[in-house]
């Protein structure tokens, strides 16, 4: 019922969506969503519970032992990696998170707190990297972890839009080597002493 319910959500929204029709997508009868979660409130969240499970089981094995900057790029490939292997639950859930800005918005809280989990995950990962030494001075972690997770979701979103995950993942490379670039300490940190001054003629 739940997948059934993803699905729908991923075509036409969560506010258009009704239970009986859910109920029917399943399978099942026209009453029995309401007859299980009550409101399609509570068989929102409870969706939300299911696609927030699935992304932590799969996060748990891409970071294993993981830590810093490994552990960064673990992060985003989890990120990458599940929207490409369903895009119809990344669609849903990113309609969720529209819609609860005006069509639902008492879903604010829910999708306000996966948002805040999605960036204290990269936030953490970033301060091992700098207790670590991995990161180079003058970087903030908690705004870095929020440019990420907007990058991140901008390509998301790009796809779905486009049709074309595979598109997604070929973007891998490229915001791993930004991560290298940008914030990754290069050498020992040291500045090279300045040679002699050359005299004119």
């Amino acid at each position: 019922m739940l997948r059934a319910a993803m699905s729908i959500i991923a075509q036409k929204g969560a506010a258009g969506a009704t239970l009986a029709e859910i109920g029917l997508a399943a399978g099942f009868s026209r009453g029995l969503p309401a007859e299980r979660f009550g409101t399609k409130f509570a068989l929102l969240n409870a969706l939300m519970d299911f696609m927030e499970g699935w992304f932590a089981e799969r996060l748990h094995k891409a970071l294993g032992d993981k830590a810093g900057l490994d552990a960064l790029r673990a992060r985003i490939d989890a990120h990458v990696d599940g929207a490409c292997a369903s895009p119809v639950a990344t669609a849903a859930l990113y309609s969720l998170f529209v819609e609860s800005l005006c069509a639902i918005p008492e879903l604010q809280p829910r999708t306000r707190a996966i948002s805040a989990s999605f960036h204290d995950g990269f936030r953490k990962h970033l301060e091992q990297a700098r207790r670590g030494g991995e990161l180079r001075e003058g970087v903030d972690c908690a705004k870095m972890a929020n440019i990420l997770v907007g990058m991140l979701r901008g390509l998301i979103i790009q796809s779905l839009l486009e049709g074309d995950t595979a598109a997604l993942a070929t973007n891998r490379a490229q915001i791993h080597a930004f991560i290298d670039a940008g914030l990754r300490r290069h050498g020992n940190g040291t500045r090279r002493a300045p040679g002699p001054k050359r005299r004119n003629g």
